[in-house]
C-alpha cells in the first residue's frame, strides 16, 4: 500500500513539474517578443563586399637565362645588396629606443 502511494506522489510531482515547465517557457516566449518589438525594423539596403574581390592571380613571371640574371645582380649590387635592403627592412621595423631611463614603469604620473 505504501508502495501505491509513493507511485502516486511521484506522478503528481512529474505532472505538476511539467505544468510549471510549460508555464516558464511559454513566459519566455512573450519577452523575447516584447524584445524584438522595441528593435525597430531591420535594414533594407545591405550591401555586401567580398574580402577576395580585389585579389590578382599569380602570373609567371618571364624567364631569363642564367646569363642574363647574373649580369642583372651584378648591375643591382650582387648579394651586399639584396643584403643592405634586407638589414634596412629590420631597423625599419625596429621600435624606436627611449632616452628615458624610467619610461617603462607602470606608474608614469607619480614622483
Amino acid at each position: 500500500m505504501n508502495v501505491a502511494i509513493e507511485l502516486k506522489n511521484t506522478r503528481s510531482l512529474f505532472l505538476w513539474s511539467l505544468a510549471l515547465l510549460a508555464t516558464i517557457s511559454s513566459a519566455q516566449t512573450g519577452a523575447v517578443s516584447t524584445a524584438e518589438a522595441g528593435r525597430g525594423p531591420l535594414p533594407t539596403n545591405l550591401h555586401y563586399q567580398s574580402a577576395i574581390s580585389g585579389y590578382k592571380s599569380y602570373s609567371d613571371q618571364k624567364v631569363l637565362s642564367w646569363r642574363e640574371a647574373n649580369d642583372r645582380v651584378g648591375q643591382i649590387g650582387g648579394w651586399r645588396a639584396y643584403a643592405k635592403e634586407a638589414s634596412l627592412d629590420e631597423i625599419k621595423n625596429m621600435a624606436p629606443v627611449s632616452t628615458d631611463s624610467h619610461s617603462g614603469h607602470h606608474e608614469e604620473g607619480k614622483p
